[in-house]
C-alpha cells in the first residue's frame, strides 16, 4: 500500500498546485489531508488528482457544508477523525485524543495544526507511526512539505 500524506493547506492554490505537480509523479493509492485546507475552491484543486480523499477537518476550515458539497461529490471522505485503509487523521493535538487514537489496531496515525514535519515510530513494540506531514503552505516554517508512506516506509518530501 502506497499513499500520500499532508497537511495545513491554507488556502494556497499556488502550493497545492505545486504539491500536485509533485505527486503526480507518484504512483500512489489515495490522499490523506489532515485538515486546514480552509476553502472549497482549495479543495477543488485535488479533484486533478483523481484519486480517492480522507480529509480530516481542521480548527481553520471554513464552511463546511460547502467543504462537502465537493467532497461528497468526489466520493471522498471526511469527518472530525476520519479512517483510511492502514490508519486514521486527526488535525488536532489534544493528548487525551491521541491517546485514545494510538490504542485503535492500526498502523498510522496522521496529524496536523503544529505545521512540523515528524515521524514518531511506534518503538520496540512495533505500536503505531505518528506522522506529521508539515504543511503544504509553507506559511509558518518557510517549508513546504508532505509524507510518502509506502509498505512501512514513511518519508517527509519537502518541495
Amino acid at each position: 500500500m502506497k499513499f500520500v500524506a499532508v497537511s495545513d493547506t491554507h488556502d494556497n492554490v499556488f502550493a497545492i498546485r505545486d504539491l500536485l505537480d509533485e505527486v503526480k509523479k507518484e504512483r500512489f493509492e489515495f490522499l490523506v489531508h489532515a485538515g486546514d485546507v480552509v476553502a472549497p475552491f482549495a479543495l477543488r484543486e485535488f479533484e486533478k488528482l483523481n484519486k480517492k480523499i480522507y480529509i480530516a477537518f481542521g480548527n481553520n476550515d471554513g464552511d463546511r457544508n460547502l467543504l462537502m458539497g465537493v467532497i461528497e461529490r468526489n466520493g471522498w471522505i471526511a469527518a472530525d477523525i476520519v479512517p483510511f485503509p492502514g490508519g486514521v487523521a486527526y488535525h488536532g493535538t489534544d493528548a487525551n485524543v491521541i491517546e485514545v487514537l494510538k490504542k485503535l489496531k492500526v498502523e498510522y496515525l496522521i496529524t496536523g495544526h503544529t505545521h512540523e514535519a515528524r515521524i514518531e515510530r511506534g518503538g520496540i513494540t512495533g505500536g503505531i507511526t505518528i506522522l506529521n506531514p508539515g504543511e503544504v503552505c509553507g506559511y509558518l516554517t518557510g517549508k513546504r512539505s508532505y509524507a510518502i508512506v509506502e509498505d512501512g516506509d514513511v518519508s517527509i518530501v519537502e518541495f
